[in-house]
């Protein structure tokens, strides 16, 4: 997977708390601390699409295929 460098602009607080992230050995690099953050914000955006599609109930659809499989132990 490669990389592109960019350019990004933060609050004083926000590099304060990057700084202290890479500092306290948590993250080698402000640059780590960032991928693990867009990494949260992917996994936050599944979670939200699960829970929409489970909130959504179940499709007549999937309970006449749902007979179809092994029955429950």
């Amino acid at each position: 997977m490669g990389s592109t460098k960019i350019s990004l602009s933060l609050s004083d607080a926000d590099l304060a708390f990057l700084e202290t992230e890479a500092l306290s050995g948590r993250y080698p690099s402000r640059s780590a601390a960032i991928h693990d953050a867009v990494r949260l914000l992917r996994e936050s955006r599944l979670a939200d699409a699960y829970a929409e599609a489970y909130a959504e109930g179940y499709d007549d659809d999937w309970d006449l295929a749902a007979g179809d499989g092994l029955a429950s132990a």
